[in-house]
Parts: C-alpha cells; structure tokens; sequence
C-alpha cells in the first residue's frame, strides 16, 4: 500500500495539553493561593471592626481570629487594630501577585494551546487525502480557519476560567459556614433556586450556538461571492438578486446573535436581582439571630466578594455552551482521516521513462458522478500526446490519477509492467509537473513562485525556463522585476501572466512527465506557438501531455487519446485518429502554409 490512513490524535492532544499539563497544577495552585489569601485577608476584618467599633473583640467573633488578636502583645487596641491593617494590606499585596502570577500562566496556556491548535489545522490540511476537497467544503473550511478557531481559543479561556472562579467559591464557601452555618445554609438554598435557571439559559444557549456556524457559513458564502465573482454578477445584472440573498443571510445570522444577546440580556439581570435579595435576607436573618455588626459586615463582605465568582463561573458556563458550535465545527475538520506516507523506500528513484499505461480504469466522485468508465490508453514514453475531450469528459479527473492525487477505484495504471501504487508516492509526484489554466499561484514574489517546486534553484535557471515560458519579458516590466509580489493567489498579475509564470514553475523541476492542462489558453496564438516550439525544442521534460483545444497546440503532438463521456473513444497515432484528422489537420495545413 503506498498510502496508509494516519492514526487520530485525540483531542487533547490536538490542543497541545501534553505541552501544558505541566503548567496546569502551578497554574490551580496560583489560584488557590490568590482565594486563601484573599479569603484569609476578608477574615481578619471582623476583628479590625470589631476593634474600630468598640474597642475589643467581640465573643461572637470565631475563635482562630482571637487567637491571632492574642498574637499581638500588650492587646493594645490601637495598635492591634494597626497591626490587622497592616496584614490585611500584606495579604492583599500577595493575593495580587498571586493573582498576577496565575493570569500570566493563563496567558501562557492559551498561547500554547492555541500553537498546537493552529499547527493541528495545517497538519490536517495537508494531510487530507485530495478526494476530500473534490467535496463542497470549501466555505467551510474558511468559516473554520477565519472564525471557528478563534472562538474554541475563547473556549479555552472560558474554561481556565472556571479553575479560578471554582476554588475561589469554594473558600468562600467554607469561611461562610465557619463564620454562621445558619446562614450559610440560606446561600445555598438560594444557589440552588438560581440554579434551574442556569441550565435553562445554558440548553438555550447551546441550542443557539449549533446554530450559529451554519448562518455564519452561508453568510460567509454568500459574501466571497461577491468578492470572486465581481464580474459574472454585473454582467448578468444580479446585483439586486444578489443583495437579496445576502440580506436573507444577514437576517439569519442577525437572528440567532440577537437571540443569544437577549437571552444573556435576561438572564443577567434575573440572576443580579436573585443575588441582591439573597443578600437581603442573609442581612435580615443574621441581624434577628443575634449576630454582631461585626460579624454580618464580614459575611456579607465575603458574599459580595464571591459574587464576582460565582459571575465568572456563570458567564464562563454560558460562554462554553454559546462556543459549543464552534468547537463541533473545529472538531469535525481535526477528525477527518488523513494520509501518512508509505514508509517503503524505493531502492532507486523514481524514473518515468517506460509507457504508463492505463488498464480499465473507472472513477466516481463522492457526489456519484462518473468521470472516467474502464479507461484504456497509452502515454508512450518520450512523446508528445495530446488529451482531448469535451468538458467533463474526464480530463481533469484522469490527470488527478496520473498524478496519484486520486487512485481509481477500479482498473489499475502502470509504468511499463509495474503498478504505479508500487511506487513512493513522493517520488512519483516529484517526476511529474503539472501547468494549468486552474494552478494557482502562491503568496510571494514572482521568483519564489517559479521556485516553488525547487527552492535550490539559482536565479539564472529561474530566468531560463521564464524566457522558455515567454514569461521573462513581462516579469523585467514588473515593478520590482522577479521580486514582485504577486498578491493573493496571484491576483496582481492578469491570467495570461499568472499562466506563463505557472509554466515557468513546471519547467523547473525537469519532469520526466509534463502536463500542459489548457496551459497557455489564455494567452494569444502567436505567443502559444512560441512557447511550444520553446519547451519542446529544449526538451525541458521526457514525456509530455497536452491539453489544448487550439489547433496550433495539438498539430504539435504525436499521439492522442479522445475522451468522451468518462470513455475512451479513440487513442492511438494522430494520424491514425479521425478525431485529430477532422480537427486538427487545418490547422497542419495553415502552420505549412
């Protein structure tokens, strides 16, 4: 087998925790330091009111605070008071580096996190067997990469959120119920009743959140329409049919973000009016049950003080259940089946110098569409051959064969007598060199573009195969020469250009097989005919595969397969063909004349 499917890392892995866990037990530690001291901190100001007020310690004040009022010698109230202040100032300074310390771990966690997400991604992507982009992902994949990916990093703080706002409630929690059990006991009867409506809000919430990737997709559709196909839209007139439909997009999206900022809206504000009268009755039961001035300052100071927590713990709930959709969504691409290279090593490299052959060879894309119907043919080795056929005839998909970024799912193709899936299949493709009118450039400069197949190569080779291409003149016109950039997928160069630098790209690495897919359509006769007589008068490859519609281009070859349908019609000879007989001797006759 030359490809085998990888084996899944599992999610956690993906999100790089084995790099953090390390950091995740000082991180909780910070965090229950910061609540001790901030809890311990809160303690020591009922006896500090207690002083203030009266000028003693209360016997209602818990034992441990007299204890730590008797440390200090001479039970000056004065200076006792002072020495509490001072303590209390001293926690507070700890509980903020302490604080500090664990948000600069939290920083450090989510950076590593959101590493390993990103470069799980690009694994993943590049990885990907080629069927799984013959499928219409690509939105998604962009929704997934501009949008998702940030939103589960939101998720990831949302949830080291919660390690914090956890042990911190549950300090409070303990100092409550030392200072007044009673009362204690009434918070988390309180806690209880909010409770409910949390999870109400949560399912909602969740509900909403599976919902958002989906509007947002087709939003995001609508507007990288508007963005690629600028010119199709006006000269069809559907300015307006397409504002429409993107209106309808906006209205969805709209929709389910107002849905969720309005269940937050309510539910903010209930859970703010629960607490308040929680407070209330804990200031109301803890004044009748006797309980000093002191005492109630402290407990509702501590209460107030949890409030901010319990808040975050909330909100951190709510922001994981709104982020559901998008962590479905980032998951899902993470999951898919990716391809690990063979591990056989080929004991010599790879040379395509016999005849491939192609033996009934059938394929179906995922949609069920049949492209190609028991191929049969012959590449002979060292020939110019031209590929024709109709569009959708097959081309495209027999191409994507010869080039293993598929393999047929019945038939086999071989190089002379060996199967090609013998073969390595990195080896195999680095013989191979494909130029079309759909081979996209990469960002950079125009150089860089050139060399994209050999990084190595100097810049007087790089000019060689421009010139060879008829790319060489245009490039010196440039700006910044071969250093031009040249944008987004090549956007600053027009299409003829974009072709010709394509070319160039192919005739670098020498392939023993060329593939010229529509390679120079877009540029004019004169210059086709120049570039062809170039390259095969160079012989910059060993084999060569054209497919071209002109008349000029094809009276080049020397073999030809027709493609019809998904099924070979005729191959063989040109001169054997009445196919290439009928097309393509005018255009003979006219390059004699």
């Amino acid at each position: 087998m030359l490809h085998r499917p990888a084996a899944q890392p599992r999610w956690d892995h993906l999100l790089g925790l084995g790099n953090v866990a390390p950091l995740l037990p000082l991180f909780g530690a910070l965090g229950l330091a910061a609540s001790l001291l901030e809890g311990a901190g809160i303690g020591l100001v009922i006896p500090l009111l207690s002083l203030l007020i009266s000028g003693g310690v209360s016997s209602s004040v818990p034992a441990p605070l007299h204890f730590l009022v008797d440390l200090f010698p001479g039970h000056d109230a004065r200076a006792t008071a002072t020495f509490l202040a001072a303590t209390i100032v001293a926690l507070v300074i700890l509980k903020g580096l302490a604080q500090a310390g664990a948000d600069w771990l939290a920083a450090v966690i989510e950076g590593r996190i959101g590493r390993a997400l990103r470069l799980g991604l690009a694994d993943t992507l590049l990885g990907l067997d080629y069927r799984f982009f013959l499928q219409p992902v690509a939105v998604r994949l962009t929704n997934i990469l501009t949008t998702q990916v940030w939103l589960v990093l939101d998720a990831v703080h949302s949830a080291l959120t919660l390690v914090p706002a956890i042990t911190a409630l549950l300090i409070f929690a303990a100092l409550l119920a030392w200072l007044n059990l009673k009362l204690f006991l009434i918070v988390l009867a309180g806690a209880a009743v909010m409770e409910p409506v949390m999870i109400l809000v949560k399912r909602r919430q969740e509900a909403l959140s599976g919902q958002f990737p989906l509007t947002f997709r087709q939003l995001l559709g609508r507007l990288i329409t508007l963005v690629q196909a600028p010119r199709v839209i006006r000269l069809f007139g559907q300015q307006q049919a397409e504002r429409r439909r993107t209106e309808e997009a906006v209205e969805a999206l709209r929709a389910n973000l107002s849905s969720s900022q309005k269940l937050k809206a309510i539910a903010d504000p209930t859970l703010d009016a629960m607490m308040t009268l929680l407070v209330l009755i804990v200031l109301l039961v803890g004044y009748r049950s006797g309980m000093s001035l002191p005492s109630i300052a402290a407990f509702i100071l501590i209460l107030s003080r949890a409030q901010p927590h319990a808040r975050k713990l909330s909100t951190a709930r709510l922001g994981l259940a709104a982020l559901r959709g998008s962590l479905a969504e980032v998951r899902w691409l993470l999951s898919q089946p990716t391809i690990a290279p063979s591990a056989a090593v080929s004991p010599a490299p790879v040379r395509l110098d016999d005849p491939i052959v192609f033996e009934s060879v059938s394929f179906t894309y995922p949609n069920g569409k049949l492209a190609l119907d028991g191929a049969t043919f012959s590449i002979p080795a060292g020939s110019v051959t031209a590929l024709v056929g109709d569009s959708g005839a097959g081309k495209t998909t027999l191409i994507n064969i010869l080039c293993r970024l598929v393999d047929p799912q019945s038939g086999e193709v071989h190089l002379g007598s060996r199967p090609i899936s013998e073969f390595p299949v990195e080896q195999w493709r680095r013989r191979i060199a494909v130029a079309g009118q759909d081979m996209e450039l990469v960002s950079g400069s125009v150089a860089d573009n050139i060399r994209y197949g050999r990084p190595d190569a100097d810049l007087a080779d790089v000019e060689a195969v421009a010139r060879a291409a008829g790319a060489d003149d245009f490039i010196r016109g440039l700006p910044d020469g071969y250093d031009t950039n040249v944008g987004t997928q090549g956007q600053s160069l027009s299409g003829g250009q974009r072709q010709r630098v394509a070319l160039a790209r192919a005739l670098l690495t020498n392939p023993d097989l060329l593939v010229l897919d529509e390679a120079t359509n877009a540029v004019d006769a004169m210059t086709e005919a120049e570039i062809m007589r170039l390259i095969t008068e160079h012989r910059w490859f060993h084999t060569m595969l054209v497919i071209s519609h002109r008349k000029t281009t094809l009276a080049a070859c020397e073999n030809g397969i027709v493609l019809a349908e998904g099924r070979v019609i005729e191959s063989g000879p040109l001169g054997d063909l009445e196919y290439f007989e009928r097309v393509v001797g005018a255009g003979r006759e006219t390059a004699a004349i």
